[in-house]
């Protein structure tokens, strides 16, 4: 080596030093430099997500306020005012409750006879009203709005006179069920 760097020229000598320099700087580029820069191009998409969450973070807690809200209202639409109500005081709070309908309606509520079905969770009430066509109709459309989710199981229509008028009370008897979701405590 020693008598090739003495015969060589000067010329030579300085090509193969900038051919060793530009070897080295490449060899770097391509183990150290370029596998940072991939590395930093597949993180760009994630850090521009992150960027945007964090510009809508207030949103964010909108949306789940307003998410909240939908599945309470649903959650009424479903079960009525009875949704947290324990096993025990559901059959007291859906008899106030056809009482204070009935009232409201101009319904006569004859009797309730709660019982339990043989499903899970399944409470039926034998109800007995006297009311008009129309005034059970109401009766029936504000008791589901008030109770939620509530199953007319069988029901009996009857005039409560002889007596043919435009619009007779009838003396009606009709079961209604409530459904519960089965709680494991």
């Amino acid at each position: 080596m020693d008598d090739f760097l003495e015969n060589a020229e000067p010329r030579v000598i300085g090509m193969m030093m900038i051919a060793i320099v530009f070897l080295i700087v490449i060899i770097q580029v391509l183990y150290l430099l370029w596998p940072q820069i991939k590395s930093y191009r597949q993180l760009q998409p994630s850090y521009a997500v992150l960027q945007q969450a964090a510009g809508n973070s207030m949103d964010l807690q909108q949306q789940l306020k307003s998410t909240t809200g939908e599945i309470k209202k649903l959650s009424h639409q479903l079960h009525g005012d009875m949704a947290g109500l324990p096993e025990k005081q559901m059959e007291s709070y859906i008899i106030g409750r056809l009482q204070t309908v009935s009232w409201k309606t101009g319904v006569e509520l004859a009797s309730v006879i709660p019982g339990r079905g043989r499903m899970v969770q399944e409470t039926m009430f034998d109800i007995k009203i006297n009311a008009t066509y129309f005034n059970f109709f109401n009766w029936l459309q504000t008791i589901n709005n008030e109770l939620g989710y509530i199953v007319v199981k069988k029901f009996e229509i009857r005039p409560l006179t002889g007596k043919i008028t435009d619009d007779p009370v009838l003396n009606i008897s009709i079961t209604l069920v409530s459904y519960r979701l089965q709680r494991d405590d």
